[in-house]
């Protein structure tokens, strides 16, 4: 699942949790999809984070991409 529809999915979640009409073990089952996801996007975050943060600036000046092998 790509980021934006973890997103998606996370808002529908919430829509969901914010009705009156839910039992607690479909709430229960919503927050713990919720929670998955969360934390498939956090990780999808991290690494994108550090991609960011390989793309270094010199002191020239100019941007220098370090080697994105991990």
């Amino acid at each position: 699942m790509s980021f934006e529809a973890r997103l998606q999915r996370l808002e529908q979640i919430v829509a969901e949790l914010e009705g009156d009409t839910l039992d607690l073990a479909r709430a229960l089952a919503l927050f713990e999809e919720g929670i998955a996801c969360l934390r498939d996007a956090t990780t999808e975050l991290t690494k994108a984070e550090a991609q960011v943060r390989r793309l270094v600036e010199k002191d020239d000046g100019t941007f220098e991409v370090t080697d994105l092998r991990d």
